[in-house]
């Protein structure tokens, strides 16, 4: 009984699960009501197309579904019926299924590979011919039964080196030397591929003389080749009326020429091969296209396994450059906490999977002064951590060198300017807290507003006005930074964080947001004492906490770093701090 064969489900897996057409009308969708081929995907319109039986054939027809219905990379368009012959792949979104029919006996004595995919006639025109890329079994017997046995033997060879090679221009120069020495009629041989934005390139070209070093191929007959996904041989190309009246000047004294399209696992096509020759008396047969589709078929799989072998290297090698970037940007964040009396801390630093530019750090000033740090780099990846460890050495130079802040800042602005930023900027937080006289001074370049919450009043309140706030680090050069001085009373605490805080996401795509961030912040949701609640290690704690309860398990998109530091209550203990990793 003929039946569909589900070769592929969108999550990669081969099942081969047989689904048997034995009804006159089956239609495909996801509506379990409706369908009788039932595809339970969102992507899978409620009626998505219908395979019908007429006498011993059968026909498929997209029912103007949504993401159309494809047989051998071609749309089927409504409401055309395709006849469907054994072997034909059907695309309906990712499912990837194949019409079997045991009814049509293959040929024998052929292996598997060479006897699949093929059309059941040729066409038959004077100057050229069009096949089909998947051969039929009939052109495949007929290949061996008038090819030479040295041509049997350069196609197992091919096969076997072919699935060897996993480097992709070492298997691009096989390719052509291989071709070369089966066809030696062939003048040139072009391996080409698809750049990203779908046009034809030489990445392989031989030629058998040096005079013969034209990288310019035949675009008419690629072209053609690779749209229509067919086999293309012209005995004599600058007389074939299929390629145009323009085709004697642009095909460059190209004579007989065959071209065969290079396609994936998905039948999308990824290049060509095209070999010419520019003698009038050499001319391409049918059965060297033949041999030529074959190999065709056998060098797209190579290549598409070649490919997929160096995007698996390539992200090896990524993942350890990101790997040695995180080491290094954690590096440069402090170790320790300062221990400053009267004063708690607590900082926290959760890298995403990727590498970021969070930085944070606490610098010792003269007069037992500390400074407070944190800022943001634009970017990811290994040039963000670079730029975190520049900026690192800068803020201390420029706070150790300038003792006004809003100046330390501005002299800060200056030196990452001409260390060459490029597009890139910083937005920072700096505030230097002088614990003797509990003033805190506040320089913002552009950061989220460090959160100030005030134990008397009860009130989380914004340290930095929007007006006070300057431009990122990096925007502007001679930018006037301003700065401003806050008292800081016991009980009051101060808080600055990266945007991986407010970004961060749960499963459901939905941001964490800036209320909820002031919400946690605020001792009133804590369920401990006030002046428990208050200090700055169990600000920090409650704040990660909720952060990772929202999250609720998807993995980090950006970087998050916390620091809080809080002036302790007369009755708390002097002196404790606290970090979290």
């Amino acid at each position: 009984m003929p039946s569909l064969i589900l070769l592929k489900s969108p999550d990669g897996v081969i099942t081969n699960k047989t689904i048997p057409l034995d009804g006159d009308l089956m239609i495909i969708g996801r509506d379990e009501n409706l369908c009788q081929i039932v595809i339970p995907h969102h992507a899978v319109s409620r009626k998505h197309a219908q395979i019908s039986r007429s006498g011993n054939q059968f026909f498929i027809e997209d029912l103007k579904s949504r993401n159309k219905t494809f047989v051998n990379s071609k749309e089927i368009l409504p409401p055309h019926r395709q006849l469907l012959k054994p072997d034909d792949r059907i695309k309906i979104c990712d499912f990837l299924f194949r019409f079997h029919d045991e009814r049509v006996v293959p040929s024998k004595n052929l292996p598997e590979w060479m006897t699949k995919d093929a059309p059941e006639e040729e066409a038959d025109e004077a100057n050229m011919t069009t096949i089909e890329a998947t051969q039929s079994k009939n052109n495949a017997q007929q290949f061996l039964e008038v090819a030479p046995s040295e041509r049997l033997r350069a196609l197992l060879d091919i096969s076997t080196n072919l699935s060897r090679m996993l480097e992709l221009d070492p298997l691009m120069a096989q390719i052509a030397e291989t071709l070369f020495g089966v066809f030696k009629q062939a003048d040139r041989c072009f391996v080409l591929m698809l750049d990203d934005n779908g046009r034809p390139y030489p990445k392989v070209m031989r030629s058998r003389r040096a005079a013969l070093d034209d990288t310019r191929f035949s675009r008419t007959i690629v072209k053609k080749t690779i749209e229509k996904m067919e086999s293309y041989l012209s005995e004599d190309a600058s007389s074939d009326a299929a390629l145009g009246p323009a085709a004697s000047i642009a095909e460059f004294k190209i004579r007989s020429v065959m071209c065969v399209p290079l396609a994936n696992a998905e039948g999308q096509a990824i290049g060509a091969i095209q070999i010419d020759t520019q003698d009038r008396m050499k001319k391409f047969t049918r059965d060297d296209l033949n041999l030529l589709t074959i190999v065709g078929n056998l060098a797209g799989v190579a290549v598409d396994k070649a490919r997929m072998h160096e995007a698996v290297l390539a992200r090896e090698k990524e993942q350890k450059e990101i790997e040695l970037a995180r080491k290094v940007q954690l590096g440069f964040l402090p170790q320790t906490l300062p221990q400053v009396p009267g004063y708690e801390f607590f900082s926290h630093y959760s890298p995403a999977q990727t590498v970021g530019g969070d930085y944070y750090d606490f610098v010792t000033l003269p007069d037992g002064r500390v400074a407070v740090v944190l800022g943001d780099v634009a970017g990811k990846g290994v040039p963000a951590a670079l730029l975190v460890a520049k900026l690192s050495s800068e803020v201390r130079f420029s706070l150790l060198t300038v003792p006004n802040l809003a100046e330390s800042v501005g002299l800060l602005n200056e030196q990452m300017i001409r260390g060459g930023l490029g597009d890139r900027f910083v937005t920072l937080a700096v505030m230097v807290l002088d614990p003797s006289t509990h003033r805190l001074t506040v320089v913002n370049a552009g950061h989220i507003s460090p959160k100030l919450y005030r134990a008397a009043t009860h009130e989380l309140l914004d340290a930095v006005s929007i007006d006070a706030t300057g431009l990122p680090i990096g925007t502007l050069p001679g930018y006037p930074y301003e700065q401003l001085t806050l008292q800081l009373e016991p009980g009051d605490a101060i808080t600055v964080f990266t945007d991986g805080v407010t970004d961060a996401m749960n499963p459901a795509g939905v941001m964490f947001g800036p209320e909820a961030t002031d919400r946690y912040l605020h001792p009133h949701s804590d369920t401990l004492p006030q002046a428990e609640a208050q200090r700055a290690r169990r600000i920090g704690e409650r704040l990660v906490a909720a952060v990772r309860a929202h999250a609720n398990g998807r993995a980090q998109n950006d970087d998050i770093a916390v620091v809080a530091f809080s002036r302790l209550a007369h009755s708390m203990p002097m002196g404790s701090s606290a970090a979290s990793g």
